[in-house]
């Protein structure tokens, strides 16, 4: 099991990632709020913005997959002094259906 949290600004390019790893089915919620190392996202006029998460459950190799292409997400801003890492985390945990 993945999940992906992540500021609401970028949903299109998280989209369009797991599009890219072949992800097509996932569980997201929408407009979540809280505080994280790039400060809070609270929906507030004085702290704008939310989060999103994604859970999706994958194979082994689909979910390396994912994880490679959000690693390299983070990683290319090393190259582009001034940019700045994409607000997002990504974890994992076992995962066995049920039904």
């Amino acid at each position: 099991m993945l999940m992906l949290a992540f500021r609401s600004s970028l949903k299109e390019r998280v989209h369009e990632l797991l599009h890219q790893c072949g992800v097509n089915a996932f569980t997201e919620m929408n407009d979540t709020v809280g505080y994280g190392e790039t400060g809070p996202a609270e929906g507030l006029a004085y702290y704008p913005g939310t989060n999103a998460v994604i859970l999706v459950s994958l194979d082994d190799d689909r979910a390396a997959r994912v994880t490679k292409a959000v690693t390299a997400w983070c990683e290319e801003t090393d190259n582009h002094p001034g940019w700045q890492k994409p607000s997002i985390r990504l974890f994992s945990w076992p995962c066995t259906q049920i039904v």
